[in-house]
Protein backbone atom coordinates (compact mmCIF):
# COMPACT_ATOMS: atom_id res chain seq x y z
CA UNK A 1 0.00 0.00 0.00
CA UNK A 2 0.85 3.44 -0.74
CA UNK A 3 1.61 4.51 3.57
CA UNK A 4 3.11 1.31 4.03
CA UNK A 5 7.23 1.25 4.26
CA UNK A 6 8.76 -2.07 3.30
CA UNK A 7 11.82 -3.23 5.85
CA UNK A 8 13.85 -5.30 3.91
CA UNK A 9 14.81 -8.65 5.02
CA UNK A 10 18.32 -9.14 6.83
CA UNK A 11 20.74 -11.46 4.99
CA UNK A 12 24.18 -12.84 6.25
CA UNK A 13 26.27 -10.38 3.74
CA UNK A 14 27.93 -7.15 5.17
CA UNK A 15 27.17 -4.10 3.74
CA UNK A 16 29.71 -1.57 2.27
CA UNK A 17 28.68 0.44 5.65
CA UNK A 18 29.32 -1.87 7.74
CA UNK A 19 32.78 -3.14 5.28
CA UNK A 20 34.11 0.69 6.20
CA UNK A 21 33.47 0.45 9.37
CA UNK A 22 35.26 -2.98 10.44
CA UNK A 23 38.20 -1.46 7.81
CA UNK A 24 38.39 1.79 10.02
CA UNK A 25 38.54 -0.12 13.10
CA UNK A 26 41.45 -2.33 12.35
CA UNK A 27 43.08 1.22 11.27
CA UNK A 28 42.78 2.63 14.04
CA UNK A 29 43.36 -0.61 16.57
CA UNK A 30 46.87 -1.01 15.74
CA UNK A 31 47.74 -0.55 19.33
CA UNK A 32 45.00 -3.07 20.92
CA UNK A 33 45.59 -5.89 21.76
CA UNK A 34 44.08 -8.94 19.40
CA UNK A 35 41.55 -9.90 22.52
CA UNK A 36 40.69 -6.15 22.72
CA UNK A 37 39.86 -6.26 19.04
CA UNK A 38 38.50 -9.04 19.48
CA UNK A 39 36.15 -7.10 22.49
CA UNK A 40 35.56 -4.40 20.02
CA UNK A 41 34.26 -6.69 17.34
CA UNK A 42 31.67 -8.26 19.28
CA UNK A 43 30.29 -5.20 20.75
CA UNK A 44 29.99 -3.65 17.50
CA UNK A 45 27.20 -6.35 16.62
CA UNK A 46 29.53 -8.14 14.00
CA UNK A 47 29.59 -11.81 14.08
CA UNK A 48 33.66 -12.75 14.73
CA UNK A 49 34.79 -15.77 12.24
CA UNK A 50 38.07 -17.93 13.33
CA UNK A 51 39.44 -19.79 10.19
CA UNK A 52 39.81 -23.24 11.13
CA UNK A 53 41.55 -26.12 8.92
CA UNK A 54 40.06 -29.51 10.02
CA UNK A 55 43.10 -30.90 7.97
CA UNK A 56 46.06 -29.28 9.78
CA UNK A 57 44.47 -29.18 13.68
CA UNK A 58 47.03 -26.88 15.91
CA UNK A 59 47.41 -29.38 18.86
CA UNK A 60 50.50 -27.66 19.94
CA UNK A 61 50.10 -24.38 21.76
CA UNK A 62 52.76 -21.57 22.51
CA UNK A 63 52.96 -23.16 26.01
CA UNK A 64 53.79 -26.19 24.34
CA UNK A 65 56.18 -25.23 22.31
CA UNK A 66 57.40 -23.24 24.60
CA UNK A 67 58.49 -26.14 26.72
CA UNK A 68 59.33 -28.61 23.82
CA UNK A 69 61.91 -25.65 22.97
CA UNK A 70 63.48 -25.91 26.73
CA UNK A 71 63.62 -30.04 26.83
CA UNK A 72 65.33 -30.15 23.42
CA UNK A 73 67.37 -27.33 24.07
CA UNK A 74 68.66 -29.52 27.07
CA UNK A 75 68.96 -32.24 25.01
CA UNK A 76 71.15 -30.34 22.53
CA UNK A 77 73.18 -29.82 25.55
CA UNK A 78 74.17 -33.22 26.81
CA UNK A 79 73.81 -35.01 23.29
CA UNK A 80 76.89 -32.66 22.47
CA UNK A 81 78.64 -33.24 25.77
CA UNK A 82 77.84 -37.60 25.30
CA UNK A 83 79.01 -37.29 21.46
CA UNK A 84 82.64 -35.45 22.32
CA UNK A 85 83.50 -37.61 24.61
CA UNK A 86 82.51 -40.51 22.26
CA UNK A 87 84.05 -39.33 19.43
CA UNK A 88 86.89 -38.10 21.26
CA UNK A 89 86.63 -34.74 18.95
CA UNK A 90 84.53 -31.61 19.16
CA UNK A 91 81.08 -31.35 18.55
CA UNK A 92 78.39 -28.96 18.90
CA UNK A 93 75.01 -29.50 18.56
CA UNK A 94 72.04 -26.70 18.94
CA UNK A 95 68.77 -26.31 18.57
CA UNK A 96 68.01 -25.19 15.01
CA UNK A 97 63.74 -25.06 15.09
CA UNK A 98 60.69 -26.42 16.64
CA UNK A 99 57.76 -26.22 13.83
CA UNK A 100 54.54 -28.38 13.47
CA UNK A 101 52.48 -29.50 10.66
CA UNK A 102 50.97 -32.60 8.96
CA UNK A 103 53.01 -35.90 9.34
CA UNK A 104 52.75 -35.36 5.13
CA UNK A 105 54.46 -32.01 4.94
CA UNK A 106 57.24 -33.41 7.11
CA UNK A 107 57.85 -36.42 5.03
CA UNK A 108 58.04 -34.43 2.00
CA UNK A 109 60.78 -31.85 3.25
CA UNK A 110 63.19 -35.08 3.51
CA UNK A 111 65.82 -35.80 0.62
CA UNK A 112 64.32 -38.37 -1.70
CA UNK A 113 68.24 -40.12 -1.23
CA UNK A 114 68.32 -42.79 1.15
CA UNK A 115 68.95 -41.81 4.79
CA UNK A 116 69.34 -43.28 8.02
CA UNK A 117 66.15 -42.82 10.08
CA UNK A 118 65.30 -45.05 13.40
CA UNK A 119 62.24 -45.75 14.99
CA UNK A 120 62.36 -45.13 18.67
CA UNK A 121 59.47 -46.09 21.45
CA UNK A 122 59.03 -43.93 24.80
CA UNK A 123 57.62 -46.28 27.22
CA UNK A 124 54.85 -45.49 29.19
CA UNK A 125 53.82 -43.10 26.19
CA UNK A 126 52.38 -45.18 22.84
CA UNK A 127 53.50 -44.80 19.36
CA UNK A 128 56.77 -43.81 18.00
CA UNK A 129 58.67 -41.01 16.95
CA UNK A 130 61.72 -40.68 13.61
CA UNK A 131 65.02 -39.73 14.48
CA UNK A 132 66.35 -39.01 10.66
CA UNK A 133 70.22 -38.48 10.20
CA UNK A 134 71.09 -36.37 7.09
CA UNK A 135 73.32 -38.20 4.98
CA UNK A 136 76.23 -35.68 5.39
CA UNK A 137 76.10 -36.21 8.90
CA UNK A 138 75.51 -39.74 8.75
CA UNK A 139 79.04 -39.64 6.73
CA UNK A 140 80.81 -37.55 9.20
CA UNK A 141 79.62 -39.77 12.46
CA UNK A 142 80.37 -43.31 10.24
CA UNK A 143 83.72 -41.51 9.49
CA UNK A 144 84.89 -40.73 12.67
CA UNK A 145 83.44 -44.00 14.54
CA UNK A 146 85.62 -45.84 12.15
CA UNK A 147 88.68 -44.01 12.99
CA UNK A 148 88.68 -41.04 10.19
CA UNK A 149 88.45 -37.23 10.48
CA UNK A 150 85.15 -36.97 10.57
CA UNK A 151 84.58 -35.74 7.21
CA UNK A 152 81.29 -36.55 4.40
CA UNK A 153 82.05 -38.88 1.75
CA UNK A 154 81.82 -37.01 -1.87
CA UNK A 155 78.76 -39.40 -3.02
CA UNK A 156 76.00 -37.54 -0.13
CA UNK A 157 72.92 -39.03 -1.84
CA UNK A 158 74.39 -43.42 -1.95
CA UNK A 159 72.70 -45.00 0.68
CA UNK A 160 74.29 -46.41 4.10
CA UNK A 161 75.58 -49.89 3.64
CA UNK A 162 74.04 -52.41 7.02
CA UNK A 163 77.52 -52.18 8.53
CA UNK A 164 76.81 -47.87 8.51
CA UNK A 165 73.47 -48.29 9.81
CA UNK A 166 74.71 -50.55 12.68
CA UNK A 167 77.17 -48.22 13.82
CA UNK A 168 75.05 -45.32 14.19
CA UNK A 169 73.10 -47.19 16.52
CA UNK A 170 76.14 -46.47 19.36
CA UNK A 171 74.62 -42.60 18.40
CA UNK A 172 71.37 -43.31 18.44
CA UNK A 173 72.35 -44.87 22.12
CA UNK A 174 73.48 -41.78 23.26
CA UNK A 175 70.55 -40.02 21.77
CA UNK A 176 68.11 -41.81 23.85
CA UNK A 177 70.21 -41.26 26.92
CA UNK A 178 69.99 -37.42 26.23
CA UNK A 179 66.29 -37.62 25.62
CA UNK A 180 65.43 -39.74 28.91
CA UNK A 181 67.63 -37.44 31.14
CA UNK A 182 65.88 -34.35 29.64
CA UNK A 183 62.51 -35.85 29.68
CA UNK A 184 63.19 -37.08 33.63
CA UNK A 185 61.78 -33.84 34.56
CA UNK A 186 57.77 -34.19 33.07
CA UNK A 187 58.10 -38.26 33.26
CA UNK A 188 60.31 -41.13 33.37
CA UNK A 189 60.98 -42.69 29.71
CA UNK A 190 62.51 -45.87 28.80
CA UNK A 191 64.04 -45.02 24.53
CA UNK A 192 64.49 -48.30 23.20
CA UNK A 193 65.29 -48.54 19.21
CA UNK A 194 62.43 -50.23 17.46
CA UNK A 195 63.19 -50.49 13.61
CA UNK A 196 65.83 -49.20 10.90
CA UNK A 197 65.15 -47.89 7.66
CA UNK A 198 66.48 -45.51 4.98
CA UNK A 199 63.54 -45.01 2.58
CA UNK A 200 61.18 -42.12 3.94
CA UNK A 201 58.30 -43.23 1.81
CA UNK A 202 57.97 -46.46 3.88
CA UNK A 203 58.35 -44.90 7.57
CA UNK A 204 55.12 -44.62 8.83
CA UNK A 205 54.83 -42.95 12.73
CA UNK A 206 51.25 -41.39 12.05
CA UNK A 207 48.77 -40.86 9.78
CA UNK A 208 49.21 -38.25 6.88
CA UNK A 209 47.11 -35.79 8.28
CA UNK A 210 47.94 -36.14 11.92
CA UNK A 211 49.75 -33.22 13.63
CA UNK A 212 53.54 -33.71 14.35
CA UNK A 213 56.20 -31.94 16.01
CA UNK A 214 58.84 -31.19 13.76
CA UNK A 215 62.52 -30.87 16.10
CA UNK A 216 65.58 -29.59 14.10
CA UNK A 217 68.89 -29.96 15.52
CA UNK A 218 72.33 -28.58 13.81
CA UNK A 219 75.67 -30.73 14.83
CA UNK A 220 79.03 -29.55 13.65
CA UNK A 221 81.61 -32.29 13.95
CA UNK A 222 84.96 -31.46 13.07
CA UNK A 223 83.71 -28.03 12.07
CA UNK A 224 81.59 -29.32 9.48
CA UNK A 225 77.99 -28.76 9.93
CA UNK A 226 74.43 -31.44 9.23
CA UNK A 227 71.15 -31.71 10.57
CA UNK A 228 69.42 -34.47 13.07
CA UNK A 229 65.66 -34.18 12.93
CA UNK A 230 63.00 -35.68 15.16
CA UNK A 231 59.31 -35.95 14.22
CA UNK A 232 57.25 -36.64 17.24
CA UNK A 233 53.15 -37.03 16.54
CA UNK A 234 51.56 -35.31 18.85
CA UNK A 235 49.46 -38.70 19.63
CA UNK A 236 52.86 -39.79 21.29
CA UNK A 237 52.38 -36.50 23.68
CA UNK A 238 49.39 -36.30 24.24
CA UNK A 239 48.90 -38.38 27.51
CA UNK A 240 51.67 -36.18 29.26
CA UNK A 241 50.14 -32.77 27.27
CA UNK A 242 48.92 -31.00 30.56
CA UNK A 243 52.75 -31.44 32.29
CA UNK A 244 53.60 -29.64 29.22
CA UNK A 245 54.12 -26.07 30.76
CA UNK A 246 57.32 -24.33 31.52
CA UNK A 247 56.83 -24.27 35.20
CA UNK A 248 56.14 -27.84 35.47
CA UNK A 249 59.16 -28.70 33.84
CA UNK A 250 61.59 -26.29 35.76
CA UNK A 251 59.64 -27.59 38.81
CA UNK A 252 60.54 -31.55 37.89
CA UNK A 253 64.11 -31.02 36.62
CA UNK A 254 65.14 -27.97 38.30
CA UNK A 255 68.02 -26.49 37.08
CA UNK A 256 70.96 -28.03 36.00
CA UNK A 257 74.34 -27.78 38.02
CA UNK A 258 78.07 -27.33 36.80
CA UNK A 259 78.58 -30.40 39.53
CA UNK A 260 75.19 -32.62 37.55
CA UNK A 261 76.49 -31.64 34.41
CA UNK A 262 80.46 -33.12 34.97
CA UNK A 263 78.47 -35.97 36.62
CA UNK A 264 76.99 -36.95 33.25
CA UNK A 265 80.23 -36.53 31.25
CA UNK A 266 81.95 -39.01 34.01
CA UNK A 267 79.47 -41.42 33.57
CA UNK A 268 79.74 -41.12 30.02
CA UNK A 269 83.40 -41.30 30.24
CA UNK A 270 83.13 -44.34 32.32
CA UNK A 271 80.78 -46.14 29.82
CA UNK A 272 82.82 -45.70 26.95
CA UNK A 273 86.12 -46.84 28.72
CA UNK A 274 84.45 -50.21 29.77
CA UNK A 275 84.39 -51.45 26.64
CA UNK A 276 88.40 -49.89 25.52
CA UNK A 277 90.81 -52.85 24.97
CA UNK A 278 94.35 -52.35 26.59
CA UNK A 279 96.98 -54.64 26.03
CA UNK A 280 98.41 -56.91 28.24
CA UNK A 281 101.56 -58.22 28.16
CA UNK A 282 103.29 -60.75 30.43
CA UNK A 283 107.11 -60.19 30.17
CA UNK A 284 109.67 -62.82 31.16
CA UNK A 285 112.82 -61.19 32.22
CA UNK A 286 116.06 -62.80 31.71
CA UNK A 287 119.45 -62.19 32.08
CA UNK A 288 122.79 -61.22 30.28
CA UNK A 289 124.21 -61.73 27.12
CA UNK A 290 127.60 -61.21 25.66
CA UNK A 291 127.56 -59.89 22.40
CA UNK A 292 130.01 -62.38 20.88
CA UNK A 293 127.54 -64.87 21.94
CA UNK A 294 124.52 -62.75 20.86
CA UNK A 295 126.21 -62.78 16.71
CA UNK A 296 126.56 -66.59 16.92
CA UNK A 297 123.09 -67.40 17.75
CA UNK A 298 121.33 -69.16 15.42
CA UNK A 299 118.28 -71.21 14.79
CA UNK A 300 117.18 -74.23 17.47
CA UNK A 301 120.07 -72.50 20.03
CA UNK A 302 119.06 -72.06 23.89
CA UNK A 303 119.20 -69.19 25.59
CA UNK A 304 119.11 -69.86 29.75
CA UNK A 305 117.56 -67.06 31.00
CA UNK A 306 119.08 -67.41 34.65
CA UNK A 307 115.47 -67.50 36.56
CA UNK A 308 113.81 -70.40 37.22
CA UNK A 309 110.01 -71.33 36.04
CA UNK A 310 108.96 -70.89 39.21
CA UNK A 311 109.78 -67.25 40.13
CA UNK A 312 107.12 -64.45 38.71
CA UNK A 313 106.20 -62.63 36.00
CA UNK A 314 105.81 -58.81 35.29
CA UNK A 315 102.41 -58.17 33.74
CA UNK A 316 102.61 -54.75 31.97
CA UNK A 317 99.28 -52.92 30.55
CA UNK A 318 100.17 -50.20 27.81
CA UNK A 319 103.78 -50.77 28.86
CA UNK A 320 102.86 -49.76 32.50
CA UNK A 321 103.95 -52.46 35.27
CA UNK A 322 100.62 -53.19 36.92
CA UNK A 323 100.73 -57.04 38.63
CA UNK A 324 103.07 -60.28 39.12
CA UNK A 325 101.68 -63.69 38.57
CA UNK A 326 102.93 -67.23 37.60
CA UNK A 327 102.82 -68.90 34.26
CA UNK A 328 100.84 -71.99 33.71
CA UNK A 329 98.15 -73.51 31.55
CA UNK A 330 94.47 -72.80 31.23
CA UNK A 331 92.05 -74.93 28.83
CA UNK A 332 95.08 -75.38 26.33
CA UNK A 333 96.08 -71.90 26.72
CA UNK A 334 99.09 -69.96 28.13
CA UNK A 335 98.03 -68.10 30.95
CA UNK A 336 99.32 -65.92 34.22
CA UNK A 337 97.69 -66.77 37.58
CA UNK A 338 98.01 -62.97 39.57
CA UNK A 339 99.77 -62.89 42.56
CA UNK A 340 100.39 -59.29 42.99
CA UNK A 341 98.86 -55.75 41.85
CA UNK A 342 101.15 -52.75 42.03
CA UNK A 343 99.94 -49.89 43.97
CA UNK A 344 100.19 -46.11 42.39
CA UNK A 345 103.41 -45.65 44.86
CA UNK A 346 104.96 -49.50 43.33
CA UNK A 347 104.33 -48.35 39.89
Amino acid sequence: MGGERTVPETSGLLSQDEVDSLLQMLADGEDLSADESMLQALESGVEVVRRYDFHQPDRFNKEHLRTLRMIHENIARRLGLQLSTKLRISVDVVLAYIETGPYASFVSQLSSAPSAMHLISMKPLPGRFLLQYDNRLADMLVDRLLGGAGMPSKNSDRELTDLEMDLLTSVTQDVMDAIQDSWQGTIELTCKLEEMMTNPYFVQVALPSDTCAWISFEMKVNGQGAALNFCIPASVLKPITPKLSPQAWIAGSGQQTDEEDWTTVRRNVRRHLDNLELELTAVLRGGEIMLSDLMALQVGDVIPLQRHISEEVVLTIQDQDKMCGHLGMHRGKVAVEITKIFTEEEE
